[in-house]
């Protein structure tokens, strides 16, 4: 059954995926053709800058619609009418929720990859040969100046990297997820319970973020700054290993906590009415 549930989640995100990545490639590849013929004109440069203002403008539409699809694939399949028959399927509560969280999140993966190739097609040529060249020539150059220990702590970082932006995607979905599912507690207006339960959150967070750096910037000038700066040069690789450990830490805390949230609730103050 969960097969099936993620088969009907690809269905649904490939009919609204074809149609902007059929915009998306159509303008990259007209930008990639105007390149072609190159006029010192003030005429073929409006031209040339008009395609790269509509090739931007495709790529950030793809970026919010896939958001938006996501959002609304949740709301509608578990929130609204469709709730009865979607929680009617012998399928466990966190089921769904893997279910709609994996295929979004394997939606804008397809999405970013999308506009990455696109972007490649439109600066495809000597520019693009250029580039790689030149991102070759300092790798090599990188990789002539470091030792052994600085290289497999430059690989550890980009594989912190890639976590921090794995967790940071599951995270704003599940912003999302959250505010949506607790809006839907309310007895009117859901949507506007959700959507002040999204704001809500980011103005907690701003104020936390600011009391945050308010606390920091008062330790550090009660503490001895010369002390902290000569470790932090004779150890740089723990200090951004305990930084990085620290946020990945701290956005998984963040991730489970909001899905528990969801779950909670879905599982026990569902309302469909």
């Amino acid at each position: 059954m969960v097969r099936k549930l993620f088969k009907h989640e690809a269905i649904y995100y490939a009919r609204t995926l074809i149609i902007f990545e059929i915009v998306l490639f159509f303008v990259a590849l007209s930008t990639r053709f105007i390149m072609f013929f190159e006029f010192d004109h003030w005429i073929y440069y409006f031209i040339q800058g008009s395609s790269f203002v509509l090739f931007g403008l495709a790529a950030i539409a793809c970026i919010y619609a896939s958001l938006a699809m996501t959002v609304i694939r949740f709301y509608r399949n578990l929130f609204s009418q469709e709730g009865y028959l979607t929680f009617a399927l012998p399928v466990s509560t966190n089921q769904h929720i893997l279910v709609k969280l994996v295929s979004a999140l394997v939606y804008q993966g397809i999405t970013v990859i999308s506009i990455i190739v696109a972007s490649l097609i439109t600066i495809s040529g000597d520019f693009l040969n250029e580039l790689l060249k030149s991102c070759w020539y300092l790798l090599n150059k990188v990789l002539e100046e470091i030792s052994f220990k600085d290289g497999v702590n430059i690989v550890i970082y980009f594989v912190y990297f890639a976590v921090i932006i794995l967790l940071t995607s599951i995270h704003s979905l599940l912003v999302y997820y959250a505010c949506i599912t607790i809006g839907q507690t309310a007895k009117k207006n859901r949507i506007l319970a959700a959507v002040g339960c999204y704001f809500g959150y980011n103005f907690a967070i701003e104020i936390i973020s600011t009391f945050f750096s308010i606390a920091i910037n008062i330790v550090l000038t009660t503490i001895n700054m010369d002390k902290f700066v000569e470790f932090f040069e004779n150890n740089p690789h723990l200090c951004l290993h305990i930084i990085f450990i620290a946020s990945i830490l701290w956005t998984l805390v963040l991730n489970i906590a909001f899905y528990i949230v969801i779950y909670k609730i879905i599982s026990k103050k569902l309302n469909l009415e």
